[in-house]
């Protein structure tokens, strides 16, 4: 049987979360994938969502950002877009930009050259025998969970976290906010990365229990899709 993990990028790495036998919900940063491997080294099988590009396009836009961002409307700008491979091979911003420029007319965001080492790690694994990834965006899974409503209120604000936090508490039957949170300091773990890696492992298990939506359906590549 596969093990599943929802992973979201954090200060200090990667914030992961699963259940246990009993259902309670474990976590961990790890500063790699490699490392999460190794932690998970006896297990046979490990699906794995996490909230990063997993298969490239060598085109951009991709379809999947195009129709995430189709879904969740007035939070488009939730959804960056995922860089090619081209992109990622630039060794710094100003060449990537380029490349970025001659690609799709613009330069690109500051913000996903900063995702380009995490974007990098996944590359690294995504062959790996025993690993399926599994793109997810986690305003995505939340949309799903409130019956196909997206949530606009942030989830950096007060509102935004009871109504993000309550539908996983919904969810999970043993999943507690509070005993998560106190275990990092926020300087390693924002709240938000703990919401979103609970909302990607709900849609992780959601693919395990073939209840998962992809979009799109038809990818160019295999397994270039978001899930929820």
């Amino acid at each position: 049987m596969a093990f599943i993990i929802g992973i979201d990028g954090c200060k200090s790495g990667w914030f992961s979360v699963w259940e246990n036998q009993s259902e309670n919900i474990e976590s961990s940063i790890f500063t790699n994938l490699n490392d999460l491997n190794n932690f998970f080294k006896d297990e046979n099988h490990l699906v794995i969502g996490i909230d990063m590009p997993v298969i490239l396009s060598d085109e951009i836009p991709r379809e999947a950002d195009q129709l995430a961002r189709k879904l969740l409307s007035k939070k488009a700008s939730s959804v960056f877009t995922a860089p090619t491979p081209e992109m990622l091979e630039q060794p710094n911003y100003e060449k990537a930009s380029l490349v970025s420029k001659r690609l799709f007319g613009k330069s690109m965001s500051l913000q996903s050259w900063y995702l380009f080492p995490k974007i990098k790690d996944v590359q690294t694994m995504i062959h790996h025998e025993k690993m399926n990834f599994y793109e997810i965006h986690p305003e995505l899974s939340f949309r799903a969970m409130n019956n196909e409503k997206v949530i606009l209120e942030s989830k950096k604000t007060f509102e935004g976290f009871n109504i993000r936090n309550s539908l996983l508490t919904t969810h999970f039957k043993y999943f507690h906010f509070d005993e998560i949170r106190m275990q990092y300091p926020k300087k390693d773990v924002m709240d938000d990365d703990i919401l979103d890696a609970l909302a990607v492992l709900w849609s992780a298990k959601r693919i395990q229990s073939n209840e998962a939506s992809f979009i799109p359906q038809a990818p160019k590549k295999p397994n270039m899709q978001i899930a929820y």
